[in-house]
């Protein structure tokens, strides 16, 4: 994944330029899961695409892991970890891509135990794992920023009924702009 990931920092022979980045940090209190990168925004003429490069690191107590929402109007064209936990040394068995609407309504992106299999995991100690990530994500409409929303974490939440699995219960927005 390194060779692949880091590539996209040369400026040859592609001939994309990065025109905007913002680095990012999420901690869950819960958990103390975390989830830290960069988000790239890089041109080539009239072509755009956002860059993610992370690290999540799911700590045994989160059942849920780490997620990127991807806004309606972008698609994603790579999507890989190198995470693995205990259960499954397999990083592609810890990501799922999800398309709401087919793509249409956007697409969330699960790292983790979410990505692995969520019912297991509510159940199951399925964290404990650390890895990279990488997301490539291409406009299917015109735009001049993109707002991903990065969350990372879990938790129980006692209502009077019983109580409730949260995943993803840390989370911020992150918005790179492709203007020059």
């Amino acid at each position: 994944m390194g060779a692949v990931a880091f590539s996209f920092l040369q400026e040859k022979p592609e001939g994309w330029a990065t025109v905007d980045h913002v680095n990012f940090y999420l901690k869950d209190e819960t958990t103390n899961s975390t989830f830290s990168g960069t988000v790239f925004a890089q041109v080539k003429g009239d072509e755009k695409r956002a860059i993610l490069v992370g690290w999540v690191n799911i700590t045994e107590k989160d059942f849920g892991g780490a997620a990127v929402f991807v806004p309606p109007g972008w698609k994603v064209l790579e999507a890989f970890t190198s995470y693995s936990a205990p259960i499954s040394t397999d990083p592609s068995n810890w990501i799922a891509v999800l398309g709401r609407d087919g793509g249409r309504e956007g697409y969330s992106i699960w790292i983790g135990p979410a990505g692995y299999d969520l019912v297991e995991c509510g159940h199951n100690i399925c964290g404990g794992g650390a890895g990279g990530v990488f997301i490539e994500l291409r406009p299917t409409e015109d735009g001049t920023n993109l707002t991903l929303n990065l969350a990372v974490g879990s938790r129980v939440i006692s209502t009077s009924q019983g109580s409730v699995k949260a995943i993803f219960s840390t989370s911020s927005n992150v918005t790179v702009s492709f203007k020059k």
